[in-house]
């Protein structure tokens, strides 16, 4: 007579087990054990670019937790099916399940993995039989592994008899993972071979890393222990009332409870940390304390945009527009004052309302007195290149405005949902643009106007010509006068850039547009043309990042022969590992040192000067070229290193003025030694590149 196995173990060993037992004896912790173990090799494959010990740890972790959670949920829903009402299933029903789900799992994920990369219905299927027959594969070793070494040898239950087996279970299936990228890197050879997976680092970094891996395996063991525990409970209270043992169905729904409150808490988190992250990027920075005093910027004497609705970007914005004078010290020609314009996100609610006021500012401004309009639509947090703005106001000796329409304050991965908003302001705002040119008297000069944009700004100044109403595309663009534009680390989520890969005629009928890796691939325009040009780096993991990798092979993953450059040919997709590493690559692209320009993933500052000239026009001689990108380094080394002095010294201070209160003391910081201003002088000046800001 078949017993369960509980009978069997209290038969042999009358003693009670230990907690660990008893919970390392539950087979869907077995199970997720397994799945967690063999999710580890898919995490080191390369990505786009290195990952540092710390990071490798952290995506080792987060992958091995997830599976996990999704292992043990997915044995669990087998031995549902496996048990009858109130019991667990015997040795012989879980192999049956086990089989019959390793051969359904992967029949159902080899004929969906054939449409998957067409059809999100199809990778969901291809993930699910995939997860399916794993968890097949690790319970029914789990329940293998109990009949050989608890009943066969009579080994008493333990970690030794549990956890361990199903750590080797995923060690084989991670041995053959291993084999099967090492033959795939020989039979289609390896690309960019001096990336690796892990970048080298010093012995103090990679202590950091075995501190941080062996952290995460204590939190992991921490979140498999706080799963089943609180599983257990919500098992227990279910049988109590319903009055009876609720048996693996009641396992199942206990661990998908756990499941959905783990993803409604990092949903909540997400929406807390979005509201901390947009007030602290509501402050007045120490290195930009005060409003302007040029009238040709927002918040200038002749501006009516408040200063505190401009946000920190805009305000840095503002205060950072070149003189005539410094044009002329670098194009070695004559100058005027360029325009800087910010649509203040906080200078009203309503879009149409945030345009008008945007519009008008240029008017009081002097914008519509330049020949060049450009509307650098930012990022989501308002930030719109400063490096390529000043390359803007050089080439065109500071004949120029640009108008930075912003819609929301906070970072681009939390604005993703408020891109719509961006489109429609925009789309205002030109309009707005557009008429105000068209009611010109005639004879008088009419500027043209360019969109300009970079990553989200990129995505959204793109999709304007997506809008519903009219035309789509290009065609959508010249309705509003737009003549030209550049779009740089365009995003994966851009519907003009999936329309217009999958069929260029439908958005791009006249063919005006291009794209390109660096500028110099692009041929230079004649003398008065302008087009759209697109610059998207091949390692750039914005322009590849999608959330559909959670469960869907993106486009750049197809077949290793047609991937494109500085894509790693013998990486796999696997749903869930690749998004995590995907999201660690999207972290790196954005590195970048002040001063320091170089083409590496979402680093668009090398290609600006010349990307703005293969775009709008715009020239310059081989000479003045050289002198440009020089300042342009030079510029942006100067103001980060005001902006960190500034706020050291404003530390520094705010932690004095703290202690003289402690004290009690009513000495004002300023009067003290007469020999602070000598100390504290040079560095306060250290950064500044034409005096104080605005000046």
């Amino acid at each position: 007579m078949n017993l369960p196995v509980e009978v069997v173990v209290r038969r042999r060993w009358p003693r009670r087990a230990s907690w660990a037992t008893r919970w390392a004896s539950d087979r869907a912790v077995q199970a997720g054990v397994a799945g967690a173990s063999w999710s580890i090799a898919g995490t080191f494959a390369r990505g786009l670019l290195p990952r540092s010990p710390l990071q490798q740890a952290v995506a080792t972790g987060a992958v091995a937790a997830t599976h996990y959670q999704l292992t043990a949920t997915a044995w669990s829903a087998l031995e549902a099916v496996a048990a009858l009402p109130g019991r667990r299933p015997g040795l012989k029903a879980s192999l049956t399940v086990a089989g019959a789900a390793i051969a359904g799992g992967m029949a159902t994920s080899v004929v969906a993995s054939r449409v998957a990369d067409q059809s999100m219905a199809a990778s969901a299927a291809a993930t699910a039989g995939r997860m399916i027959a794993f968890a097949g594969l690790a319970g029914g070793s789990a329940a293998a592994w109990e009949e050989i070494l608890q009943r066969r040898l009579g080994l008493r239950p333990g970690l030794d008899t549990t956890l361990v087996p199903s750590v080797l279970t995923g060690a084989g299936v991670v041995a053959f993972s291993v084999a099967a990228r090492a033959r795939r890197a020989h039979q289609f050879g390896i690309v960019a071979p001096e990336r690796h997976a892990v970048s080298r680092s010093d012995a103090r970094t990679l202590a950091k890393a075995a501190g941080l891996g062996v952290g995460s395996a204590l939190g992991l063991g921490a979140l498999m222990v706080g799963e089943q525990l609180a599983a257990r409970g919500i098992e227990r209270g279910m049988s109590a009332v319903v009055g009876r043992d609720t048996g693996a169905l009641g396992s199942l729904v206990a661990h998908g409870v756990v499941l959905g409150a783990m993803a409604t808490g990092g949903t909540i988190a997400l929406r807390r940390v979005t509201g901390v992250v947009e007030r602290r990027d509501d402050i007045v920075e120490p290195a930009y304390p005060t409003p302007p005093t040029s009238p040709f910027v927002s918040s200038g004497p002749r501006s009516a945009m408040p200063f505190d609705a401009l946000g920190k970007e805009g305000r840095r914005f503002v205060l950072m527009a070149l003189t005539p004078a410094e044009i002329r010290a670098v194009m070695g020609e004559s100058a005027i004052e360029p325009v800087r314009v910010v649509g203040g996100y906080e200078s009203a609610r309503d879009l149409s309302e945030r345009a008008r006021l945007t519009v008008q500012d240029m008017v009081d401004c002097g914008a519509f007195e330049r020949s060049t309009i450009v509307i650098g639509v930012p990022t989501g947090v308002g930030y719109f290149n400063y490096t390529l703005t000043e390359a803007l106001e050089y080439l065109t000796r500071g004949d120029c405005a640009t108008v930075v329409p912003q819609y929301a304050l906070v970072p681009s991965a939390l604005a993703l949902n408020r891109t719509m908003d961006g489109e429609h302001l925009t789309k205002l705002v030109l309009e707005g643009i557009r008429d105000r040119i068209r009611s010109f008297p005639a004879g008088m000069p009419q500027p043209r106007v360019y969109l300009v944009g970079e990553s989200l700004g990129a995505n959204v100044a793109l999709d304007v010509g997506m809008l519903p109403g009219g035309a789509e595309g290009i065609p959508s663009l010249t309705a509003l006068d737009v003549s030209g534009g550049l779009y740089l680390g365009v995003p994966f989520r851009t519907q003009f850039w999936i329309r217009w890969r999958e069929d260029p005629a439908s958005v791009d009928p006249g063919h005006t547009v291009l794209q390109a890796s660096q500028p110099d691939e692009v041929p230079p325009l004649p003398p008065g043309r302008s087009r759209h040009l697109m610059l998207v780096h091949h390692d750039d993991p914005v322009s590849k990042f999608g959330y559909r990798m959670v469960l869907q092979p993106p486009w750049w993953m197809g077949a290793p022969a047609t991937r494109p450059p500085l894509v790693p040919r013998e990486a796999k997709f696997r749903p869930i590992t690749t998004f995590v590493l995907a999201t660690v690559d999207l972290l790196n692209g954005m590195h970048s040192k002040p001063g320091a320009f170089v083409r590496v993933g979402h680093d668009y500052r090398i290609d600006v000067r010349l990307g703005l000239e293969r775009s709008l026009g715009l020239t310059s001689s081989p000479e003045q070229a050289e002198a440009i990108e020089d300042a342009l380094r030079r510029r942006e080394q100067q103001w980060a290193t005001r902006r960190m002095v500034a706020r050291k010294l404003d530390r520094a201070r705010r932690s004095i003025e703290r202690t003289l209160q402690e004290w009690g003391s009513t000495i004002d910081v300023a009067d003290l030694d007469p020999q602070a201003e000598a100390t504290l002088g040079p560095l306060a000046r250290l950064g500044e590149i034409s005096g104080p800001p605005g000046s």
